[in-house]
């Protein structure tokens, strides 16, 4: 009972600061279920990424009831992140659990920096034209998809 009820503390301050800040939860209820659950590193990996089906259909739904999701945007990530979401959660499994677990940590320092560096970042790189943009999507798609799969994240922000 003790551990269902860390489970739901978990998720819940996950979506609370994934919300907040504007990050996937996964990098935080990683983090969390493996120092206070005690999960190995991959099956904190694996778990995050269940749970996010349910966060990211349940925030995709709020967005989409106001009119805030670019279609054609979120096909063309998913299109590609689907291609490689399996080769990256193949690559973190062949990878012993100190090495995954350092990913991991390099991982959380990078999106660290990028947060920091968010409010310094232009806001936009100007117009491109709708094939550059098909390109641009494709292949984060691609990026986010894999890194997704392999850190037991959602998509990175």
């Amino acid at each position: 009972m003790k551990r269902h009820f860390i489970s739901f503390a978990i998720g819940l301050a996950a979506g609370t600061f994934g919300g907040l800040i504007g990050l996937g939860g996964g990098v935080i209820m990683v983090p969390l279920m493996i120092g206070i659950l005690k999960l190995s590193q991959h099956r904190a990996h694996g778990t995050s990424l269940v749970a996010l089906v349910f966060t990211g259909a349940g925030g995709a739904l709020i967005y989409g009831l106001r009119g805030d999701i670019d279609f054609l945007a979120a096909a063309l990530l998913a299109l590609t992140a689907v291609l490689t979401v399996r080769a990256g959660a193949h690559y973190a499994n062949a990878l012993p659990g100190w090495k995954l677990r350092r990913a991991f940590g390099i991982f959380l320092i990078f999106c660290a920096a990028l947060l920091a560096l968010k409010p310094h970042l232009p806001a936009t790189f100007g117009e491109h034209p709708v094939h550059v943009n098909v390109v641009i999507f494709l292949v984060t798609g691609a990026i986010t998809g894999f890194l997704s799969g392999m850190m037991g994240v959602g998509g990175l922000s």
